[in-house]
């Protein structure tokens, strides 16, 4: 038997040590990054957000690639000059935008909303400024500032943009130019003054983080031009001046849609970076967790890999980022799950078969993910995909023309996927498709498969032949439970089967009646007049959706539940038994065993509102409640003013929500989206307005 290197020697980690590693969380929102900032690799997007002279200010990646993590980054670094802000007003863009307008972006109406944007974020820039005691209003000297100043105090960011569009849209109706030529030349004229405020000053430079554009994003072309018009305000900004970076985290998705639109996307190129990951820098976010708990550190060139992982180390690392796509997000997913399993085993390394069996439950946890990053795009994805269930690995030309050939006569599929399917009956077409979300790869005889791996990798149309071998990523085989074979053909005889689905209902429910269900819920939303004398209308109208929209985390509804003492009624409360996400969050943070809902059929809350909300939180169901509206406006600082009391008196939160909202839920159930996320922003944005 061979003896052991002193290299190898040195390298091994006990297994007592081994057993108290942990990598920590794949979402950045929960992860430990929020607290050590250490754990940071320093990518070439954080590169580039951090060098004053790039001019870099849109941030572009699939979902898992770092955007959020970069916001944490730069907060980190300059906790008092950089500033979070996630719009809310996508899923409103048809109120604003209407959709026989022109389009193109040197025409009014679009300069009405980039001049809009523009001053939103200078008000939001002086507000911080004021806040921190950097800059105090001077009523005597007559500035464009000054003459901001009731925008700058006392709206949030969202209502401010919101009153600035309808300002601009009404002079525009009324064709009033004289002021809508004011109104378009005022956002200069701040940046100007906010220049010679700033005047070099680094304390007063201020970083505008606009993150998760992608919560209410519908896919809509208002909700298009609403970004299209964010952008080119940050480029007119970035222009103006040094004191304003406003830097934008965009989803592939989105991005693309509006490079399609955009006539003058060119303006918009050079300040574009791509979230890429190199095999270097994974290897390192993986290191610096492992390394963290160790009180004796190894060296991050790999040694803290070969320490922790048996095997060859190139033949591992491969295997890993590879099999996650080179997304850090799924990387720390698929290594925690082995960690976890080579732990439970009592090992004191991650063997290879420890990978193999956190293949499982990493691949039906990325195919919930892929088609839940787009459902926007193309709703009820997770059905298309759920199709190839049970078949191969690999198929021929003529086989995925017999595979969209039954896809078309699939009644579910038909109902669920009707606004986009038939834009992808031709193969070239379909296999386009499924190769941009990374579904597929493309094999040329003599050639290996070639997978758009990330961004960067994206060579635009490819290149189908009669001899091409379409090919399942590794990462989706176990989820689908595929053979490893070539399908060739599938003849009248071979049915698609409809288990191991990954879209999942409520029971009782199938696909069709569940899609119908929800879709006559918007409805009814949608023409359901406001008030008292429709009230009990909208509280089982919200009823309906909680048990729709939230049944993978929420049981057991029940509707007009008395408390205690029988002195009160509260709508509705459902049981949480989430593990995991938003609702396990909640559940830990406000001890919400029960989720206690509120209805109020009407746009404006009153203090009643507020108090009754208190009286009805108690340590007995949880500390949180959700009162649902139907305000149209985002809510001001009065309201959330209420929302502190409440806190302050009860430690329990009331996480308020508009109609749009509802909507959003009820859109991304519609589409086979997961909520949390949204719900999960609205929280963080509460907890920050009451702090």
């Amino acid at each position: 038997m061979a003896k052991e290197s002193t290299s190898d020697q040195h390298l091994r980690i006990s297994r007592q040590a081994f057993a108290k590693a942990k990598v920590g969380q794949s979402f950045a929102e929960h992860d430990l990054i929020r607290a050590n900032p250490k754990l940071f690799v320093e990518t070439p997007a954080i590169r580039a957000a951090l060098d004053q002279s790039a001019g870099k200010s849109f941030f572009v990646g699939r979902r898992g690639t770092g955007k959020t993590a970069i916001t944490y980054y730069l907060r980190n670094k300059f906790e008092k000059n950089a500033l979070l802000l996630i719009p809310k007003l996508l899923s409103s863009a048809d109120a604003f935008v209407s959709k026989d307008w022109d389009r193109r972006v040197r025409q009014k109406p679009f300069n009405t909303l980039v001049s809009s944007f523009v001053r939103a974020i200078v008000d939001e820039t002086v507000f911080s400024w004021k806040k921190q005691g950097h800059f105090t209003f001077r009523a005597a000297d007559g500035s464009d500032i000054t003459r901001e100043r009731p925008l700058i105090e006392q709206y949030e960011f969202d209502l401010r943009l919101l009153t600035l569009v309808e300002e601009g849209f009404d002079y525009l109706g009324k064709d009033n130019n004289k002021e809508w030529l004011r109104f378009r030349n005022r956002p200069a004229k701040l940046l100007q003054e906010v220049a010679a405020e700033y005047d070099s000053r680094p304390r007063l430079q201020q970083y505008i983080l606009i993150d998760r554009l992608d919560d209410e994003w519908d896919d809509s072309d208002s909700a298009v031009i609403l970004v299209m018009a964010l952008m080119h305000a940050c480029v007119e900004i970035r222009s103006a001046t040094e004191a304003i970076r406003p830097m934008v985290f965009l989803r592939e998705n989105v991005f693309d849609r509006v490079r399609e639109l955009d006539s003058e996307f060119s303006r918009l190129e050079t300040s574009i970076v791509t979230l890429d990951w190199t095999k270097e820098l994974l290897r390192e976010l993986v290191e610096k967790r492992l390394n963290e708990g160790l009180i004796s550190k190894f060296a991050l060139d790999g040694s803290t890999w070969k320490s922790f992982f048996a095997g060859d180390v190139n033949e591992s690392q491969n295997r890993v980022f590879g099999y996650c796509q080179y997304r850090p997000r799924d990387i720390l997913l698929y290594v925690s799950t082995a960690l976890s399993l080579a732990q439970s085993h009592q090992r004191s390394q991650i063997e290879p078969d420890d990978l193999q069996e956190a293949q499982r439950s990493f691949s039906e946890n990325r195919l919930k993910e892929l088609s839940d990053e787009y459902a926007d795009n193309y709703p009820s994805l997770s059905m298309v995909l759920g199709r190839f269930y049970g078949l191969g690995t690999e198929y021929t030309i003529g086989s995925i023309e017999d595979f969209i050939k039954k896809l078309l006569v699939d009644s579910e599929v038909q109902t669920a996927c009707k606004t986009w399917i038939y834009n992808y009956t031709q193969p070239d077409l379909f296999v386009q498709l499924l190769y941009n979300i990374g579904f597929v790869g493309l094999r040329q005889p003599g050639s290996p498969t070639r997978y758009k791996a990330s961004e960067a990798d994206n060579p635009g149309s490819i290149a189908l032949r009669s001899d091409s071998g379409i090919v399942i990523h590794p990462s989706y085989v176990d989820g689908l439970s595929l053979q490893k074979t070539v399908i060739t053909s599938l003849s009248e005889s071979v049915a698609l089967k409809t288990s191991g689905l990954i879209y999942d209902v409520p029971e009782s429910f199938s696909v069709i009646t569940y899609r119908a269900k929800l879709q006559e819920l918007t409805e009814e939303l949608q023409t359901l007049p406001r008030g008292r004398d429709s009230a009990r209308q909208f509280e089982n109208l919200m009823g309906e959706m909680i048990k729709l929209c939230f049944f993978r985390s929420l049981s057991n509804v029940q509707p007009r539940v008395r408390n205690g003492d029988n002195t009160g009624i509260r709508d509705w409360i459902a049981s949480n038994r989430a593990a995991v996400g938003f609702w396990a969050i909640v559940r830990e943070k406000y001890a919400a065993t029960q989720i206690l809902w509120e209805c109020k059929n009407y746009d404006d809350l009153h203090s009643d509102d507020f108090h009754q909300a208190n009286y009805y939180i108690g340590n007995q169901a949880g500390r949180f409640l959700i009162m649902l509206t139907r305000a149209q406006s985002p809510f001001n600082t009065h309201t959330y003013d209420h929302v502190r009391r409440v806190f302050e008196k009860s430690k329990g939160l009331v996480l308020l929500l508009r109609e749009s909202d509802i909507k959003t839920f009820l859109r991304q159930a519609l589409n086979g989206k997961h909520s949390e996320q949204h719900l999960q922003d609205l929280f963080d944005n509460t907890e920050r307005m009451i702090s």
